[in-house]
């Protein structure tokens, strides 16, 4: 039986991490949806549900609440990568970047507002742009590139244009939903299993076949 210090210790501890969570959560649905400019501390209290004054209290100033709210939601992409990638030791180059794709898509029906915030913060450039380039995609292309390096002579130029079109198709239609579901009269959501297969089908196939157009000698 733990003693009634270590008990009373932990309590403490998870309810700060369990208000620390949900203002990270409600920052990055805010951030998203307005904006960096247009969300104020108060409105992610607000939408976390805690008393005033605790996300300054816990992070400080919105810009910091920024900075650790994209970094949340980058290592949980991050982390579904790796583990995704786990299963993919044994696969060909070609299988491992197909697989990069697919779970690129079924992330982004899980989590629209990755794709919500880059729209937001991609408009103009500002140090949050850097912030994001630096820390995060930089790398991931890099990883990337390597990959499809490994199959295709695909030029640095037309890779520009098949990296975006990677980005914006496996997750534009999951972070555009509402509209997308009206116009088409679905009634699904967008975390349908059937809808993310098919999706996933589709990017893989016209992203592989304009890789194939540079195929390595």
């Amino acid at each position: 039986m733990e003693s009634p210090t270590l008990e009373s210790k932990r309590k403490p501890q998870h309810r700060t991490s369990l208000t620390q969570s949900k203002l990270l959560d409600a920052a990055i649905l805010e951030f998203s949806e307005r904006g960096y400019d247009a969300t104020t501390i108060r409105d992610i209290e607000k939408r976390a549900d805690v008393q005033r004054g605790l996300a300054h209290y816990h992070f400080g100033d919105k810009e910091k609440i920024w900075k650790e709210a994209t970094s949340k939601l980058f290592r949980e992409i991050s982390q579904y990568r790796n583990l995704r990638s786990e299963v993919a030791e044994d696969l060909s180059v070609r299988e491992k970047l197909s697989l990069r794709i697919r779970s690129f898509v079924r992330f982004s029906a899980s989590n629209p507002e990755l794709n919500r915030l880059m729209l937001q913060e991609g408009k103009y450039k500002s140090w949050r742009t850097s912030y994001i380039v630096e820390n995060f995609l930089q790398e991931n292309l890099k990883e990337l590139r390597q990959l499809v390096s490994e199959i295709s002579d695909i030029p640095d130029d037309v890779f520009f244009h098949w990296y975006y079109f990677f980005i914006g198709g496996g997750a534009h239609l999951f972070s555009t939903w509402p509209e997308a579901s009206e116009l088409f009269s679905i009634k699904s959501e967008a975390t349908n299993e059937e809808t993310i297969k098919r999706h996933g089908r589709m990017m893989v196939d016209l992203l592989m076949s304009q890789l194939d157009n540079y195929k390595r000698n």
